[in-house]
């Protein structure tokens, strides 16, 4: 029987794997004696051509390509030059590549979009325990929108190659607290280069609803609203504040200044909501300001799945998130994206607020599989659905001419832990596949060796 994608009882048996896989990503420590390890594996991969220069072309086939909007290629042909793909095809496209093309056999491998990470700390936050090296957060007033995570980005973090080799090639970073927190960056995965990750700044503003404000949803959406009358009071009346004949407003100047591109329409809110009230307030509140949003978490969502489908806004939510850990999280189950999707919602997967796991949104898909989600869908909802929210699916989210070249080699099924990512292309550049925590284990393989130093 044909089917269009992994089969998703594979997924089902691989979430047994995937809790005792989980602990002890990103906990070790930086050290200088790191950087003497050995490589990881020096022997090549299959589909790892090795660095290629940027104007190279380079083409993968034989392999099943998940172009990532629902469609699949047996037998796919993609070419990549420089950062983008320039096409993409089965196997007839082979026949016409030119001779000079780097050819890299894929065959019995699965082809999919880079992954992408929402709403996470990668690269402002290194040590959850230890504040000096947290800068996820800009301060404690609950307006911080000018705050652009963008500027505290460590690009030689450890942790973006962790996550890197296991397929996730793109990441929304946003910082946290407050009401509104601050502006969202996105970048690529190319360790250790800040230019290489081609940073773009402030794709969206960051929020919260709930009882941020003394304890209190009305309050906290009585504030919101007060600030965003404010920034469009500051917008209009700039030359008259700069004269003192504005009365006191709701937030610093840079603050309402930040949010000029939210009222323009040009970029997104996304807000942290879970109770089914604080995503209708959400809704509300998107309709009488004329502002794009995007609901992140989403516990109870799918209580109001129909009212999302016909507003089209996003929820971005984490599927093994389906514990009541709060109040607001009474509603949470197992199968919401499902119930989302059929309602017609746009729906995204994530590992939610993280910087250390993020590679483990491949298994939030699984789990999403295994309750009702299509395996396609689910793809989607990690890949171009995130790119969708965040407004970057012209260059992002799938496998298309013209996009940015960000592809994963795998093994087998992705949605499935005991399968792996052989190679990972991000902006057209297969990757080294190593990482602080694979040279780690490489340097410590064998004991035996250090016995004698005791």
């Amino acid at each position: 029987m044909s089917r269009r994608g992994p089969d998703p009882r594979l997924s089902r048996r691989g979430f047994g794997l995937g809790i005792g896989l989980s602990f002890g990503a990103g906990i070790l420590g930086h050290g200088s004696w790191a950087r003497s390890a050995p490589p990881a594996d020096p022997s090549p991969s299959p589909a790892a051509p090795g660095r290629r220069p940027g104007e190279g072309v380079t083409a993968l086939v034989g392999g099943r390509l998940h172009v990532g909007d629902g469609k699949v290629i047996e037998g796919a042909t993609v070419v990549l030059r420089g950062e983008a793909f320039t096409s993409v095809g089965g196997p007839e496209l082979r026949a016409r590549l030119a001779p000079a093309t780097t050819i890299v056999d894929v065959t019995g491998k699965e082809l999919t979009p880079g992954l992408i990470a929402a709403d996470s700390h990668l690269g402002i936050v290194e040590i959850d325990l230890e504040p000096s090296t947290r800068d996820d957060s800009g301060g404690d007033h609950p307006v911080r929108a000018a705050y652009d995570a963008a500027e505290a980005l460590q690009p030689g973090s450890s942790l973006i190659q962790v996550q890197a080799i296991e397929g996730i090639t793109s990441a929304a970073i946003a910082p946290s607290g407050g009401l509104l927190t601050g502006q969202v960056a996105w970048i690529d995965l190319v360790h250790g280069d800040r230019k290489a990750m081609r940073v773009r700044q402030g794709v969206a503003v960051r929020g919260n609803l709930g009882q941020v404000i003394a304890g209190s949803r009305a309050a906290t959406l009585a504030k919101l609203r007060e600030v965003l009358a404010d920034a469009r009071l500051y917008a209009r009346s700039r030359a008259a504040h700069e004269r003192r004949q504005l009365r006191d407003l709701a937030a610093h100047p840079r603050d309402l200044e930040a949010l000029g591109p939210l009222l323009a329409g040009k970029v997104p809110l996304t807000v942290r909501a879970d109770r089914e009230s604080d995503i209708v307030a959400a809704l509300d509140l998107a309709a009488a300001e004329r502002i794009k949003v995007v609901i992140l978490g989403g516990a109870e969502a799918w209580r109001v799945a129909g009212r999302l489908a016909e507003r089209n806004v996003p929820v971005i939510l984490q599927p093994t998130h389906n514990l009541p850990g709060s109040f607001d999280t009474l509603g949470a189950r197992l199968d919401a994206a499902a119930i989302l999707r059929k309602a017609g919602a746009p729906v995204g997967l994530a590992v939610l607020g993280e910087a250390h796991n993020l590679r483990n949104l491949r298994q939030e898909c699984g789990i999403a599989v295994a309750n009702g989600m299509a395996w396609e869908e689910a793809l989607t909802a990690a890949t171009l659905a995130i790119a969708r929210a965040y407004g970057q699916d012209r260059d992002f989210g799938s496998v298309a001419p013209g996009k940015t070249a960000n592809l994963v080699v795998w093994d087998g099924d992705p949605f499935e832990l005991s399968s792996a990512a052989v190679q990972v292309y991000i902006r057209g550049e297969a990757i080294p596949m190593v990482s602080r925590q694979t040279l780690l284990r490489e340097r410590y393989r064998d004991l035996s060796k250090f016995r004698g130093s005791r």
